[in-house]
């Protein structure tokens, strides 16, 4: 194992040998989702220094902050690559509102099954490798997902739905599809350059944080904290700097720059 490697794997707190499994994917899921945050406040100037090795490792390791799915995706490839999964990406594309395919995903191929690996989404995205067949699901107490398979010509089309338990969801949520046919590095990276520079994205648009507990979920969106638990969902602003620096150090273990924070919006 190289030291980029034992470096993020520390980071992830996995104590599980690096290997092509089923036990070791869900692992990996387990150990970034409760522990890297889903985070855009210094999204831009993640983008200009460019999704290098050096880079990621100085913001994700070294500083131990979170990202958006390019960045933590990046780094799980060479987890994955580490590993010896054999994977292919994917772009989805939200459902509502519905937007372009700039989330990307994994598909993982294991003893001839494929498995959706989403780690990216944040708080509301999946628990846990989803096997890649029509209908199947994913059991959490508190976020459940489903996949789909939607029918018509061309390459499959599948739809990634949530039933959040956590805030005693009545239905299913359609979040995002994405078309099952590999993507290229090229198809990335204009994902990535609409996602960081084009003012109809979302992440453009709002400042946010999400991370999942074991009961719920825990986010800030635009200087609003909402925490998630066992039924019931709270929603608290937080308009001063300082104190929004506190609570991003509290529940995501989050040191952001003041400047990054967005509370002017």
């Amino acid at each position: 194992m190289n030291q980029f490697i034992a470096d993020y794997a520390g980071r992830l707190g996995l104590r599980t040998p690096l290997e092509p499994t089923l036990d070791c994917l869900r692992h990996l899921h387990e150990a970034h989702l409760y522990n890297v945050p889903f985070e855009n406040f210094s999204m831009h100037g993640n983008a200009e220094r460019g999704l290098t090795r050096e880079a990621l490792h100085e913001t994700i390791v070294d500083r131990r902050r979170g990202g958006i799915c390019f960045e933590t995706g990046r780094m799980m490839q060479w987890l994955f690559d580490a590993c010896g999964f054999d994977y292919e990406l994917r772009l989805g594309g939200s459902v509502s509102p519905k937007g372009p395919a700039t989330h990307q995903i994994f598909i993982v191929t294991l003893d001839a099954e494929r498995w959706l690996f989403d780690i990216g989404y944040g708080a509301r995205g999946p628990r846990g490798p989803v096997r890649l067949a029509d209908g199947e699901q994913l059991t959490h107490p508190a976020l459940s997902t489903r996949v789909r398979l939607e029918s018509g010509p061309g390459a499959p089309v599948w739809t990634v739905s949530i039933h959040e338990h956590a805030v005693n969801a009545a239905e299913w949520q359609d979040i995002y599809r994405f078309v099952d046919a590999p993507v290229e590095a090229p198809d990335l990276d204009m994902a990535h350059f609409y996602t960081t520079a084009s003012p109809n994205s979302l992440l453009n648009q709002h400042k946010v944080a999400s991370i999942p507990t074991p009961t719920g979920r825990v986010s800030v969106r635009d200087g609003n904290l909402t925490i998630v638990a066992d039924g019931s969902s709270t929603t608290t602003p937080v308009d001063d700097g300082a104190q929004l620096q506190e609570l991003l150090g509290l529940h995501f273990g989050l040191s952001v720059p003041l400047q990054d924070l967005g509370l002017e919006r």
